[in-house]
């Protein structure tokens, strides 16, 4: 684990803080991060892109499985993925967010 100096971590504190109150503000991508349901739909969408013959963005052999669910779920984890999340917010507006984006955003938090 990583120390971080005082400084630092005020730094990272305050980037996430600055970050949690412009989503929330303009309800753009609130929460900033992947919810569990996006997450299994990207899989089983891409899973079933695999089964139907797509071709994998990771090796198959490294994988050690042809299985396209985990196929999916290792393109996730690895963020090979290029697929856009669309999100509604109560008053009926919808945000599109790209799923890399997104990724990105949950690693700083």
């Amino acid at each position: 684990m990583e120390t971080l100096s005082t400084t630092e971590l005020v730094d990272r504190i305050n980037k996430l803080v600055e970050l949690l109150e412009k989503s929330l503000n303009k309800r753009e991508f609130y929460p900033p991060r992947l919810t569990k349901y996006e997450v299994a739909r990207i899989i089983g969408a891409r899973a079933i892109q695999l089964a139907m013959g797509a071709q994998p963005l990771v090796d198959v052999q490294e994988v050690g499985t042809t299985d396209p669910v985990l196929i999916a779920m290792e393109e996730l984890r690895r963020g090979l993925l290029d697929f856009v999340i669309v999100r509604e917010t109560p008053d009926g507006k919808t945000t599109r967010i790209r799923l890399k984006e997104l990724l990105e955003l949950e690693k700083t938090l």
